[in-house]
């Protein structure tokens, strides 16, 4: 076995996350790592916690995909990322709940279903094109289509009604927020705030069930009768409304910043739909991931091997799924986009018991949003340098903070 202490002894001096320079350049660290020390003990930023980085694309899929790593860091010895900010608890973070919790949820959120949106994603995406359109250049595509569009999907799939979308949003914005600028009180007030607007959607959604999401959730049941906790409710609902708005909008933004950087494969988007699967495809894997830099956090529930180092029972981990996505050992030169490469699975929406159950509904989102807006704007086009487009990083998340263009 390999001793963390043996080799790259610059590297123990490190803190993570790592300064990015560049949007779509990782920090030069994770090169080093993935070559040097692809299991890395390293301490947060922040918390000054240590942590073990997961850089090696079959390091990363090792772990997503080991049940003993565990994703409940709701721990007394699990790492913060940041410091007096504790991981919040899941009802089905791990087996055998996860696996029952998965298996009632899969049967409301079903590839069927979400392609039965289609028609309503195509509305939302209209509308927003309209105002954007009526109002004229120049506007912000991050204010006025990246973050609306994924909020209007999730708030309808789940049945809120549109007046409480904005406030929906507001939630979030504060909750998620990492800034110096926004106290933990006001985190936990907002994120209190969600949980209490969340309870009582559920409660009218009991006795007065419709079409969406969250009363089929509600009346899903598994063989043998039992149905979803009001726990597992509650929880199912704030990862849907999370996960669905502010990983998606800032995907995206990401995503847009990518064809504004590569405007061929925009101006192909315009004609040959048939090309949109490996272009989404392809920005996912360049793009996914490239997030606040917490990664994906799982906790060691016994010594297990990876990669040739042994990482100790208790200890946090940190799988860098932006990392696995530009493993030259996986990706010929992984750094260029490239939607001609042959494809590959990429990990944005991760991999193993896992996998995002909304990633569907993002791809669609996607799809629909890319190509109508090219439709729509056979000019658009940035007012300023790529370089130049400021980045925001949140907790689950990171992306363009604005993206001003003009027509």
């Amino acid at each position: 076995m390999e001793e963390l202490s043996a080799t790259c002894p610059h590297i123990d001096s490190w803190r993570y996350p790592f300064t990015v320079t560049e949007p779509f350049l990782l920090p030069a660290e994770f090169d080093i790592l993935r070559r040097e020390r692809p299991v890395a003990a390293i301490a947060m930023a922040s918390s000054g916690d240590p942590v073990y980085l997961i850089t090696r694309y079959d390091d990363v899929r090792a772990v997503l995909s080991d049940q003993r790593f565990s994703r409940n860091l709701a721990r007394d010895d699990a790492a913060r990322m940041i410091e007096g900010v504790r991981q919040p608890s899941s009802p089905f973070a791990d087996p055998p709940v996860h696996t029952r919790w998965r298996r009632l949820v899969s049967k409301a959120f079903t590839a069927r279903r979400v392609e039965a949106m289609r028609p309503q994603v195509e509305k939302i995406v209209g509308g927003l094109l309209d105002s954007i359109e009526a109002a004229g250049p120049p506007a912000d595509l991050m204010e006025t289509f990246a973050f609306p569009l994924p909020i209007s999907v999730v708030c309808t799939l789940l049945g809120i009604e549109p007046d409480r979308h904005a406030q929906v949003r507001d939630f979030a914005l504060i909750a998620l927020s990492v800034g110096d600028d926004t106290t933990g009180q006001a985190r936990l007030e907002s994120y209190e705030a969600m949980v209490g607007y969340v309870s009582a959607l559920i409660a009218a959604k009991r006795d007065n069930r419709g079409d969406d999401l969250l009363s089929q959730l509600i009346a899903v049941h598994d063989d043998d009768g039992s149905r979803l906790t009001e726990q597992e409710l509650l929880a199912t609902t704030l990862t849907l409304l999370i996960g669905g708005y502010e990983n998606t909008a800032h995907q995206i933004g990401k995503g847009l910043l990518t064809l504004f950087d590569h405007p061929q494969y925009l101006a192909e988007l315009r004609g040959d739909t048939t090309r949109a699967g490996r272009i989404i495809e392809e920005t996912l894997r360049y793009t996914g991931s490239l997030d606040s830099g917490y990664g994906s956090p799982r906790y060691a529930t016994e010594d297990i091997e990876v990669g040739g180092t042994v990482i100790p029972r208790g200890a946090t981990v940190l799988v860098i799924r932006a990392s696995a996505n530009r493993d030259p050992e996986r990706f010929a030169d992984p750094d260029r986009f490239d939607p001609e490469r042959a494809p590959a699975q990429h990990f944005s929406f991760g991999v193993g018991p896992h996998f995002c159950l909304g990633a569907p509904l993002a791809r669609l989102e996607m799809e629909t949003g890319y190509v109508n807006l090219a439709r729509r704007f056979a000019d658009l086009r940035l007012t300023i340098p790529v370089a130049e487009v400021p980045w925001a990083y949140r907790l689950t998340a990171a992306g363009p903070a604005c993206l001003p263009v003009t027509w």
